[in-house]
């Protein structure tokens, strides 16, 4: 009996599995689909002319003697695409003031005996993986490592501009010219041109570090004042080869610094952020203001005494929370040159850490600094600089462990990114008056995003220092933002001002590579556009089941349900659904779901096709193959009629008649015309 059992299972079970496999495999192959368009793509570009000639070649032999318009430079183990040549070249001519380019690239694995077949017969899409998606220009992320890669475009008119000295690399002839490159003439090609070759086993993203004391005499030679230094503080965590890695330090000394520091009933978590400070040992005049909205009677006296101790200057006012007020409110009593937007809940680990920051200014494409922030007593990454995904800013690597290198080592090198958290946000005085401030309509969330977008309209860059290294004792001072309904919708409509303000961010983060914008579980998810009309067949559609007759039992949680605000679908105005759900202690490959909306006196039902969230895999006991529990449906305000729908989700499972229907209490709101 239980064979048969079994075999029927087996039977029922066979389409399920075989649609679950290949939406599975689609959506890990993503990248295959978004290669295979953009070939496409640019085939069909490709037929069109061009003014400029391009010369592949090396780069001595390039300079001295290259003929072409365009000198493209590219590395020996690995491949151009072949509508290299004429992509670059038709982007020169896009880009008239441009006088280096370097497009994205990937990596194909391979025995080193293949090399040479590949490279005679071009690679199929299928064997290319781990793509390299470049930031923009990003001047201290390039003296970290050469993340310009294997591949370098140069207009040839322009090379006597540069310097260069015979038998040079590609990256000393960049070094050697840092001051020379800017966002105007040194640009990214947000287009994969190169894929690398590398053995199984082997880094997918080799890169050029550079011997630290070289680079230090060539930055040397041009007007830079730098060194490269061990960290001052190296966690226990850290391996020899972290713990002897050496970051540029500029000179400090003579600078004034004020760290602004909002609390309020914390005086212990107080104190401890700013005995961490070491003031009297910096090498840097420290000003520290605290700026108090209301601490009790008792708290108030104990922070006061802790002033006259510790001499730092204190401000006290009741009013309502404010972080952007409160912190301008301390810059109105600041004399410092720089300024350091500190949470009271920070303990700073790195005993030069200020100094650190405060060299770093001594570049004047250099805007914003931040920090390493890690959990208590751990190797957790809190915040190691800010990523622009999806549902809005958030910060890198949360959550992961640092113990681990990842993203070209971002957690160990010094590099450009869109922003950093105020809870460590060090900027010149000068640009944050120029820029007006903290936004004091941003009251609690994304104030600090904010204010580093304004400085990068400034012309500016954020830097982040991953030696320099701060405990974070996570919002003691208001709780978590995800606590409540009423904070949920606060972030929300703080994060519609933040891009209102700023659109040009918008589902763009251009430290991160074009193509990655939307975060890490829909980086090629190219099915998950929002701009393409859905088939007829995934629009919300009048159904006669009544959903009430069916039990609850299904786990449900929502990252986001809005009216998209600056994307349109084919001109029309749409809402977006996204989130999870997971049937516990059983195989959810055995469901199909619905999302349904209950409203205007029925149900109307919409498939589910599933997204990847892989991190669910394993989290929920007994509950298997989730890989695919993500949600992102749309809806477009023509699809359903005007009024409040409540959200339930549907599943269905294939091998006996077990239906089940969540009611999760959130709600949809259609608006009028």
């Amino acid at each position: 009996m239980g064979v048969l059992k079994e075999a029927a299972r087996s039977v029922l079970m066979a389409p399920r599995k075989k649609e679950y496999n290949k939406r599975l495999s689609d959506l890990c192959n993503s990248y295959d689909l978004y290669l295979r368009q953009q070939e496409e793509e640019l085939r069909n570009k490709a037929r069109g002319e061009c003014k400029y000639t391009v010369e592949v070649c090396p780069l001595e032999e390039g300079i001295r003697n290259g003929s072409a318009d365009i000198l493209l430079f590219a590395g020996k183990d690995g491949v151009l695409s072949p509508t290299a040549e004429w992509e670059i070249a038709k982007a020169f001519e896009d880009n008239p003031k441009a006088a280096l380019l370097y497009p994205d690239e990937d990596t194909v694995f391979a025995p080193k005996t293949e090399w040479e077949v590949l490279q005679k017969k071009g690679v199929p899409l299928s064997r290319r993986s781990n793509p390299r998606l470049k930031p923009v220009y990003s001047p201290e992320t390039l003296i970290s490592y050469f993340y310009f890669g294997n591949v370098l475009a140069v207009k040839k008119e322009a090379l006597k501009e540069f310097d260069y000295i015979g038998g040079e690399s590609l990256y000393d002839f960049a070094l050697r010219n840092i001051k020379n490159f800017s966002e105007e003439n040194c640009i990214h090609l947000p287009v994969t041109l190169y894929s690398a070759f590398r053995e199984e086993g082997a880094w997918p993203h080799a890169f050029d570090e550079g011997d630290s004391l070289k680079k230090a005499d060539i930055l040397k030679s041009i007007g830079m004042e730098v060194s490269f230094e061990k960290n001052a503080f190296s966690p226990e965590y850290y391996s020899e080869e972290d713990k002897n890695r050496r970051y540029p330090v500029y000179p400090a000394g003579g600078r004034s610094l004020s760290v602004i520091i909002p609390s309020k009933d914390n005086p212990e978590v107080l104190i401890r952020c700013i005995e961490s400070l070491k003031i009297s040992g910096q090498p840097i005049a420290v000003q520290v203001i605290v700026v108090d909205n209301g601490s009790n009677d008792e708290n108030r006296k104990k922070v006061e005494e802790a002033a006259e101790r510790l001499g730092f200057e204190y401000y006290y006012e009741k009013e309502e929370f404010n972080y952007s007020r409160m912190n301008n409110r301390g810059v109105s009593h600041a004399n410092g040159e720089l300024l350091l937007f500190l949470n009271d809940d920070m303990e700073m680990l790195s005993p030069d850490a200020l100094s650190r920051m405060a060299g770093q200014f001594s570049l004047d494409d250099v805007g914003a600094v931040g920090a390493k922030l890690l959990y208590p007593d751990s190797s957790t990454i809190q915040h190691i600089g800010i990523t622009n995904a999806v549902d809005g800013p958030v910060h890198k690597f949360i959550g992961k462990d640092d113990t681990e290198h990842m993203d070209y080592f971002r957690n160990r090198f010094v590099h450009n990114c869109i922003g950093a958290t105020g809870a460590c946000l060090m900027v010149r005085s000068a640009d944050f008056e120029t820029v007006g401030g903290f936004r004091e309509d941003l009251r609690i969330a994304y104030n600090d995003v904010d204010l580093c977008f304004r400085i990068l309209e400034l012309g500016k860059h954020c830097v982040i220092r991953p030696d320099v290294i701060f405990y974070h004792y996570e919002s003691l001072s208001r709780g978590a933002d995800h606590m409540s309904e009423e904070k949920l919708q606060r972030l929300y409509k703080e994060r519609k001002m933040l891009y209102t303000f700023h659109p040009d961010f918008y589902h763009k983060d251009p430290y991160e590579g074009m193509a990655a914008a939307g975060g890490a579980e829909l980086s090629f998810d190219t099915e998950n556009s929002f701009l393409k009309k859905k088939p007829e067949a995934e629009c919300p559609r009048l159904t006669k089941t009544d959903y009430h007759k069916y039990p609850e039992g299904i786990i449900v949680h929502f990252d986001r349900i809005e009216k998209e605000e600056f994307l349109r679908c084919e001109g029309e105005e749409f809402y977006v659904i996204q989130g999870y759900h997971v049937v516990p202690m059983i195989d959810n490959m055995r469901f199909s779901f619905r999302m349904v909306f209950e409203g205007n006196g029925g149900f109307y039902e919409m498939p589910m096709p599933g997204y990847l969230r892989m991190n669910l895999e394993g989290g929920y006991p007994g509950a298997t193959n989730l890989k695919l529990s993500g949600f992102c449906n749309f809806v477009t305000k023509s699809e359903l009629p005007a009024g409040t729908y409540k959200i339930g989700i549907f599943a269905d499972d294939c091998l006996k008649k077990l239906y089940l229907y969540q009611r999760t209490g959130q709600e949809l709101e259609i608006e009028t015309e």
